[in-house]
């Protein structure tokens, strides 16, 4: 597996108050992190993305025996109850890059969101178990984060084992 490099850098737009919102659109291939450092250059802040990527012919590859032609993203690998759970943290996640004027990767990946949709941490001790997301990011986003997980609907699953839980004690 081959594995890319690429510097990308961008400058602040005054006009949109923020930096542009797809940066990593001109990657061709999967995008597996980015590594964000911001600076000034003549008083303007940059942001340099260091990304870490899989070709696409290389994605292309190792998805043609199972996936369809379109990759739909992580979503597509989601139940159907995680899907509103990670539409709902998409949604925040979007919403708080724009009034940060940041780009909504550098809050959250994708991946992210889809393992925060798939476990739902509860507390802020189990928000740190996702990767990526350490002491920083869960002490400014974790209050958020959990108060959208709380807002969503429970799974029926979870509900019926929480319901046999009562009913055996």
């Amino acid at each position: 597996m081959t594995m890319k490099l690429r510097l990308i850098t961008v400058a602040f737009d005054a006009e949109q108050g923020g930096f542009p919102a797809d940066p990593l659109a001109a990657i061709e291939g999967e995008v597996m992190s980015v590594v964000e450092h911001f600076f000034q250059k003549d008083d303007v802040p940059h942001l340099l993305l260091i990304v870490h990527y899989r070709p696409v012919r290389e994605v292309r590859a190792a998805l043609a025996p199972q996936a369809p032609a379109a990759d739909p993203g992580v979503r597509a690998e989601l139940s159907e109850p995680e899907r509103v759970v990670f539409d709902r943290l998409r949604a925040w996640r979007n919403s708080r890059a724009q009034a940060d004027g940041i780009p909504p990767y550098v809050l959250l990946t994708n991946r992210q969101l889809a393992e925060l949709a798939r476990r739902r941490p509860a507390t802020l001790a189990t928000l740190r178990e996702i990767s990526g997301i350490g002491e920083a990011k869960a002490g400014r986003f974790g209050a958020d984060l959990l108060s959208v997980l709380l807002s969503c609907p429970e799974p029926p699953e979870l509900g019926r084992q929480a319901a046999g839980a009562a009913h055996a004690a």
